[in-house]
């Protein structure tokens, strides 16, 4: 991909190509064309090249795209703020399904074509190593509260924060079970505190 490719062009162009991204990747899946992706936008497939080099290229600002349109970073910044483990925790689980609920239909693309799609498997692997961090800073935040239970080092923690909140447990309770939000959101709060945080 190349490096300038996402320096080229109207700012405007470049939003609207990505919005029309996220509605085919939820539409048709792994089978995302970028004749297609111009087409939609009403540009030339030229016009998507040099905006992102590359399907991975677009996939990947996709996915930051995404982020920046849901406001994640203020988002994890209200986690973050929180006075205690116990609140941390419950805002952590809040985000976490408002998250996967508003990229439901991209995330299960990606996480189903990961292995058999290279772009879309960078563009899911990039996100499951913000995911690592954020979780990481989450349970630093604890654990500088001093609040972490003694048994466990931040690493495992937060490996453990990372798993339980992880696209395939979510889409099972929600999904499959059928659990409500605040149904999610108490419910794995109320394991994490019991097993992360010191009595």
């Amino acid at each position: 991909m190349s490096t300038d490719a996402g320096a080229y062009g109207d700012p405007e162009t470049r939003t609207r190509i990505l919005a029309v991204t996220w509605e085919l990747v939820a539409d048709r899946g792994s089978s995302l064309k970028l004749s297609e992706v111009a087409e939609r936008a009403g540009v030339s497939r030229q016009a998507v090249y040099l905006h992102f080099g590359d399907r991975s290229g677009l996939l990947l600002a996709l996915v930051h795209h995404m982020d920046e349109s849901l406001d994640l970073g203020e988002s994890l910044a209200h986690v973050q703020a929180a006075p205690n483990g116990a609140e941390l925790l419950e805002r952590a689980m809040r985000l976490n399904t408002d998250f996967w609920n508003a990229i439901q239909p991209v995330a299960q693309v990606l996480e189903a074509a990961q292995h058999d799609d290279e772009a879309l498997g960078a563009a899911w692997r990039d996100r499951m190593e913000l995911r690592q961090m954020a979780f990481g800073m989450m349970i630093q935040r604890v654990a500088d509260l001093r609040q972490l239970a003694a048994e466990w080092t931040v690493e495992d923690a937060s490996a453990l924060l990372y798993a339980v909140a992880h696209f395939d447990t979510w889409r099972e309770l929600t999904g499959q079970l059928d659990w409500t939000d605040d149904h999610y959101v108490e419910a794995m709060t109320r394991l994490l505190r019991r097993s992360l945080l010191a009595a």
